[in-house]
Protein backbone atom coordinates (compact mmCIF):
# COMPACT_ATOMS: atom_id res chain seq x y z
CA UNK A 1 0.00 0.00 0.00
CA UNK A 2 1.47 2.98 -1.13
CA UNK A 3 0.46 6.56 0.73
CA UNK A 4 -0.24 9.84 -0.35
CA UNK A 5 0.03 12.59 2.22
CA UNK A 6 -1.96 15.83 0.91
CA UNK A 7 -0.99 18.53 3.25
CA UNK A 8 2.00 18.55 5.90
CA UNK A 9 0.01 19.53 8.71
CA UNK A 10 1.40 19.58 12.59
CA UNK A 11 -1.04 16.71 13.10
CA UNK A 12 0.86 14.66 10.00
CA UNK A 13 3.85 14.92 11.26
CA UNK A 14 2.92 14.48 14.90
CA UNK A 15 1.06 11.53 14.37
CA UNK A 16 0.14 10.68 11.08
CA UNK A 17 3.96 10.06 10.14
CA UNK A 18 4.95 8.29 12.86
CA UNK A 19 1.79 5.94 13.04
CA UNK A 20 2.33 5.09 9.20
CA UNK A 21 5.47 4.06 10.00
CA UNK A 22 4.57 1.49 12.70
CA UNK A 23 1.96 -0.27 9.70
CA UNK A 24 3.69 -2.87 7.75
CA UNK A 25 0.92 -3.12 5.15
CA UNK A 26 2.43 0.52 4.26
CA UNK A 27 5.53 0.39 2.54
CA UNK A 28 5.88 4.16 0.84
CA UNK A 29 5.01 7.55 1.82
CA UNK A 30 4.93 10.09 -0.58
CA UNK A 31 4.09 13.77 0.32
CA UNK A 32 2.09 17.45 -1.44
CA UNK A 33 2.80 20.51 0.95
CA UNK A 34 2.47 24.14 -0.54
CA UNK A 35 3.34 25.45 2.38
CA UNK A 36 5.91 23.76 3.70
CA UNK A 37 9.56 23.20 2.26
CA UNK A 38 10.48 19.65 1.27
CA UNK A 39 11.31 17.57 4.89
CA UNK A 40 15.12 16.58 4.70
CA UNK A 41 13.62 13.02 5.48
CA UNK A 42 10.75 11.01 6.14
CA UNK A 43 10.03 7.41 7.04
CA UNK A 44 9.32 4.96 4.00
CA UNK A 45 10.62 8.34 1.84
CA UNK A 46 8.61 8.27 -1.37
CA UNK A 47 8.29 11.29 -3.48
CA UNK A 48 7.84 15.24 -2.68
CA UNK A 49 5.51 17.69 -4.50
CA UNK A 50 4.42 21.18 -3.93
CA UNK A 51 1.14 21.01 -6.22
CA UNK A 52 -1.29 18.61 -5.19
CA UNK A 53 -3.14 17.76 -8.58
CA UNK A 54 0.75 17.03 -9.79
CA UNK A 55 0.91 14.69 -6.75
CA UNK A 56 -2.46 12.76 -7.30
CA UNK A 57 -1.61 12.20 -11.33
CA UNK A 58 2.14 11.63 -10.14
CA UNK A 59 2.24 9.57 -7.24
CA UNK A 60 1.14 6.14 -7.88
CA UNK A 61 -0.31 6.09 -4.73
CA UNK A 62 -3.55 4.01 -3.39
CA UNK A 63 -4.67 5.87 -0.27
CA UNK A 64 -4.61 9.75 0.63
CA UNK A 65 -4.24 10.99 3.95
CA UNK A 66 -5.74 14.12 3.82
CA UNK A 67 -4.82 16.89 5.78
CA UNK A 68 -6.40 20.63 4.96
CA UNK A 69 -8.24 23.44 5.79
CA UNK A 70 -11.77 22.09 6.70
CA UNK A 71 -13.30 24.51 3.93
CA UNK A 72 -11.30 22.65 1.22
CA UNK A 73 -11.88 19.32 2.18
CA UNK A 74 -14.80 18.58 -0.05
CA UNK A 75 -13.02 19.48 -2.76
CA UNK A 76 -9.96 17.74 -2.71
CA UNK A 77 -11.66 14.49 -1.61
CA UNK A 78 -13.21 14.55 -5.19
CA UNK A 79 -10.43 15.15 -7.13
CA UNK A 80 -8.71 12.27 -5.08
CA UNK A 81 -11.29 9.80 -5.93
CA UNK A 82 -11.86 10.80 -9.20
CA UNK A 83 -8.20 9.75 -9.29
CA UNK A 84 -8.81 6.58 -8.35
CA UNK A 85 -7.55 6.62 -4.84
CA UNK A 86 -9.50 5.52 -1.44
CA UNK A 87 -8.82 8.78 0.87
CA UNK A 88 -8.84 9.31 4.85
CA UNK A 89 -10.00 13.38 5.58
CA UNK A 90 -8.90 14.78 8.78
CA UNK A 91 -11.79 15.34 10.98
CA UNK A 92 -14.17 17.23 10.54
CA UNK A 93 -13.98 14.97 7.00
CA UNK A 94 -16.82 17.88 5.76
CA UNK A 95 -18.30 21.02 6.90
CA UNK A 96 -21.96 19.44 5.95
CA UNK A 97 -24.40 16.89 6.01
CA UNK A 98 -24.74 17.11 2.19
CA UNK A 99 -21.25 17.53 1.96
CA UNK A 100 -20.91 14.44 3.21
CA UNK A 101 -23.31 12.42 1.44
CA UNK A 102 -22.05 13.97 -1.25
CA UNK A 103 -18.87 12.73 -0.85
CA UNK A 104 -19.91 9.00 0.31
CA UNK A 105 -22.28 8.52 -2.62
CA UNK A 106 -19.52 9.49 -4.77
CA UNK A 107 -16.73 6.92 -3.49
CA UNK A 108 -19.66 4.63 -3.35
CA UNK A 109 -19.72 4.78 -7.30
CA UNK A 110 -16.30 4.44 -8.02
CA UNK A 111 -16.09 1.47 -5.51
CA UNK A 112 -13.81 3.80 -3.28
CA UNK A 113 -13.03 4.15 0.80
CA UNK A 114 -13.70 7.21 2.07
CA UNK A 115 -13.18 7.65 6.17
CA UNK A 116 -12.84 10.31 8.73
CA UNK A 117 -9.75 10.15 11.34
CA UNK A 118 -11.58 10.45 14.62
CA UNK A 119 -9.71 8.07 15.72
CA UNK A 120 -9.94 8.03 19.01
CA UNK A 121 -12.48 5.25 19.20
CA UNK A 122 -9.60 2.83 17.98
CA UNK A 123 -7.67 2.48 20.97
CA UNK A 124 -7.91 -0.98 22.59
CA UNK A 125 -10.10 0.30 25.84
CA UNK A 126 -13.40 0.81 24.13
CA UNK A 127 -13.57 -2.90 23.13
CA UNK A 128 -13.21 -3.51 27.00
CA UNK A 129 -15.57 -0.48 27.62
CA UNK A 130 -18.05 -2.60 25.57
CA UNK A 131 -17.53 -5.74 27.51
CA UNK A 132 -17.64 -4.07 30.89
CA UNK A 133 -21.42 -2.35 29.96
CA UNK A 134 -22.33 -5.46 28.55
CA UNK A 135 -21.64 -6.69 32.10
CA UNK A 136 -22.18 -3.86 34.23
CA UNK A 137 -25.08 -1.90 32.06
CA UNK A 138 -26.98 -0.87 30.36
CA UNK A 139 -25.50 2.35 29.92
CA UNK A 140 -27.87 5.12 31.77
CA UNK A 141 -25.04 8.31 31.29
CA UNK A 142 -22.20 9.18 29.94
CA UNK A 143 -20.45 12.57 30.46
CA UNK A 144 -17.67 14.34 28.42
CA UNK A 145 -15.45 17.71 28.37
CA UNK A 146 -13.01 18.27 25.92
CA UNK A 147 -12.28 22.04 26.60
CA UNK A 148 -8.79 23.89 25.51
CA UNK A 149 -7.64 27.44 26.31
CA UNK A 150 -8.34 29.83 23.78
CA UNK A 151 -5.83 29.41 20.31
CA UNK A 152 -3.66 31.80 18.81
CA UNK A 153 -5.68 34.31 16.40
CA UNK A 154 -3.71 32.94 13.64
CA UNK A 155 -5.05 28.91 13.84
CA UNK A 156 -7.14 28.10 11.38
CA UNK A 157 -9.69 27.17 13.98
CA UNK A 158 -10.49 30.69 14.48
CA UNK A 159 -11.88 31.46 11.14
CA UNK A 160 -14.57 30.81 9.52
CA UNK A 161 -13.83 30.84 6.26
CA UNK A 162 -11.22 28.31 6.55
CA UNK A 163 -14.13 26.11 8.49
CA UNK A 164 -12.95 26.97 12.07
CA UNK A 165 -15.30 26.81 15.14
CA UNK A 166 -15.69 24.63 17.92
CA UNK A 167 -18.45 22.73 16.74
CA UNK A 168 -16.98 21.99 13.38
CA UNK A 169 -13.12 21.02 15.33
CA UNK A 170 -14.91 18.80 18.01
CA UNK A 171 -18.22 18.31 16.75
CA UNK A 172 -17.13 15.32 15.98
CA UNK A 173 -15.73 13.94 18.66
CA UNK A 174 -19.31 14.12 20.10
CA UNK A 175 -20.63 12.52 17.38
CA UNK A 176 -18.26 9.57 17.50
CA UNK A 177 -18.20 9.32 21.33
CA UNK A 178 -22.68 8.81 21.09
CA UNK A 179 -22.43 6.53 18.28
CA UNK A 180 -19.84 4.34 20.20
CA UNK A 181 -21.86 4.25 23.17
CA UNK A 182 -25.40 4.62 21.67
CA UNK A 183 -25.38 3.07 18.66
CA UNK A 184 -26.70 5.27 15.47
CA UNK A 185 -29.17 7.60 15.64
CA UNK A 186 -30.42 10.09 18.45
CA UNK A 187 -34.00 10.65 19.93
CA UNK A 188 -33.85 13.66 20.87
CA UNK A 189 -30.96 16.06 20.82
CA UNK A 190 -30.63 19.77 22.76
CA UNK A 191 -27.51 22.28 22.81
CA UNK A 192 -26.46 25.52 24.18
CA UNK A 193 -23.75 27.69 22.35
CA UNK A 194 -20.70 29.19 24.09
CA UNK A 195 -19.24 32.05 23.11
CA UNK A 196 -18.25 33.87 20.20
CA UNK A 197 -14.14 34.92 19.43
CA UNK A 198 -13.78 38.59 20.16
CA UNK A 199 -12.38 39.12 17.01
CA UNK A 200 -13.45 36.54 14.02
CA UNK A 201 -16.81 35.88 15.65
CA UNK A 202 -16.27 31.87 15.06
CA UNK A 203 -17.96 29.80 17.70
CA UNK A 204 -15.93 29.12 20.71
CA UNK A 205 -17.80 25.97 22.48
CA UNK A 206 -21.21 23.86 22.53
CA UNK A 207 -22.82 22.17 24.89
CA UNK A 208 -25.50 19.04 24.26
CA UNK A 209 -27.54 16.84 25.59
CA UNK A 210 -29.16 13.78 23.93
CA UNK A 211 -31.27 10.64 24.01
CA UNK A 212 -29.15 7.72 22.23
CA UNK A 213 -29.94 5.05 20.22
CA UNK A 214 -30.37 2.85 23.21
CA UNK A 215 -32.02 5.10 25.72
CA UNK A 216 -28.50 5.91 27.25
CA UNK A 217 -28.22 9.76 28.17
CA UNK A 218 -25.22 11.74 26.61
CA UNK A 219 -24.02 15.23 28.05
CA UNK A 220 -21.17 17.01 26.53
CA UNK A 221 -18.97 20.10 26.84
CA UNK A 222 -16.53 21.19 24.19
CA UNK A 223 -14.95 24.72 24.22
CA UNK A 224 -11.67 27.05 23.21
CA UNK A 225 -12.68 28.77 26.36
CA UNK A 226 -11.25 27.64 29.55
CA UNK A 227 -8.31 25.27 31.50
CA UNK A 228 -7.40 22.03 29.86
CA UNK A 229 -9.96 19.44 30.23
CA UNK A 230 -10.25 15.88 28.06
CA UNK A 231 -12.48 13.33 29.94
CA UNK A 232 -15.20 10.95 29.52
CA UNK A 233 -17.74 9.73 32.44
CA UNK A 234 -19.34 6.61 31.32
CA UNK A 235 -22.17 5.24 33.96
CA UNK A 236 -23.87 1.37 33.76
CA UNK A 237 -26.64 0.76 35.83
CA UNK A 238 -24.27 -1.20 38.35
CA UNK A 239 -20.92 0.39 37.60
CA UNK A 240 -18.76 3.58 36.14
CA UNK A 241 -15.31 4.30 34.44
CA UNK A 242 -13.88 7.49 34.52
CA UNK A 243 -11.09 7.98 31.16
CA UNK A 244 -8.82 10.38 31.46
CA UNK A 245 -7.23 12.09 28.02
CA UNK A 246 -9.48 9.87 26.03
CA UNK A 247 -10.38 12.21 22.68
CA UNK A 248 -6.27 12.70 22.60
CA UNK A 249 -4.16 10.06 24.10
CA UNK A 250 -0.39 9.85 22.92
CA UNK A 251 1.05 6.90 21.19
CA UNK A 252 3.08 6.65 24.37
CA UNK A 253 0.79 6.84 27.25
CA UNK A 254 -0.54 4.31 29.64
CA UNK A 255 -4.17 5.00 29.58
CA UNK A 256 -5.95 4.55 32.97
CA UNK A 257 -9.22 3.80 34.41
CA UNK A 258 -10.94 4.96 37.53
CA UNK A 259 -13.61 2.26 38.03
CA UNK A 260 -16.79 1.44 40.54
CA UNK A 261 -18.36 -1.77 40.61
CA UNK A 262 -21.00 -2.01 43.02
CA UNK A 263 -19.60 1.07 45.24
CA UNK A 264 -16.00 -0.56 44.97
CA UNK A 265 -13.43 1.46 43.70
CA UNK A 266 -10.50 0.35 41.18
CA UNK A 267 -8.12 1.51 38.53
CA UNK A 268 -7.39 -0.64 35.38
CA UNK A 269 -4.36 0.36 33.25
CA UNK A 270 -4.04 -0.44 29.31
CA UNK A 271 -0.52 -0.78 27.73
CA UNK A 272 0.35 2.77 25.22
CA UNK A 273 -1.67 1.93 21.88
CA UNK A 274 -0.89 4.12 18.67
CA UNK A 275 -4.98 5.49 17.67
CA UNK A 276 -3.75 6.71 14.47
CA UNK A 277 -1.91 3.24 13.62
CA UNK A 278 -4.73 1.43 14.92
CA UNK A 279 -6.82 3.02 12.66
CA UNK A 280 -5.19 3.00 9.41
CA UNK A 281 -4.88 -0.90 9.98
CA UNK A 282 -8.37 -1.02 9.63
CA UNK A 283 -8.53 1.19 7.05
CA UNK A 284 -5.82 -0.58 4.96
CA UNK A 285 -7.66 -3.67 6.02
CA UNK A 286 -11.31 -2.37 5.01
CA UNK A 287 -9.63 -1.84 1.18
CA UNK A 288 -7.97 -5.26 1.20
CA UNK A 289 -11.31 -7.08 1.91
CA UNK A 290 -13.23 -4.55 -0.13
CA UNK A 291 -15.59 -4.02 2.76
CA UNK A 292 -15.98 -0.07 2.38
CA UNK A 293 -19.00 0.25 4.37
CA UNK A 294 -18.73 0.21 8.06
CA UNK A 295 -16.57 3.27 7.38
CA UNK A 296 -18.83 5.16 5.20
CA UNK A 297 -21.95 4.10 7.81
CA UNK A 298 -19.49 5.55 10.29
CA UNK A 299 -18.70 8.58 8.03
CA UNK A 300 -22.54 9.68 7.81
CA UNK A 301 -23.59 8.82 11.01
CA UNK A 302 -20.96 11.18 12.53
CA UNK A 303 -22.08 14.09 9.85
CA UNK A 304 -26.37 13.10 10.75
CA UNK A 305 -25.53 13.77 14.41
CA UNK A 306 -23.78 17.43 13.69
CA UNK A 307 -26.14 18.45 11.79
CA UNK A 308 -29.21 17.35 14.66
CA UNK A 309 -26.35 19.47 17.35
CA UNK A 310 -26.15 22.41 14.47
CA UNK A 311 -30.24 22.83 14.12
CA UNK A 312 -30.12 22.44 18.00
CA UNK A 313 -27.99 25.42 18.46
CA UNK A 314 -29.52 27.49 15.74
CA UNK A 315 -33.08 26.79 17.51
Amino acid sequence: MRLLILGYSSIVERRVMPAAAKVGAIEEISIASKSRPRPERWPKQGLFFDDYETALRGSNCDLVYLSLPNALHEHWVMVALAAGKHVVVDKPAMMTLAGSERVVAEARRVNRLVAEATVFGYHPQFETLAAFLAETGPLTQAAAQFIIPPLPIGNFRNHAELGGGCLLDMGPYAAATMRILGGDGMSEVTALAGGRHPETGVDMGFSVLARLGNGGVFSGHFSFEGEYQNRLLVVGRSGSVLIERVFTPPADHQMEWRRRVRNVDDVVTFEPADTFARFLEAVISAIAGGDHESFHRDFLSDARCREMIAKALAS
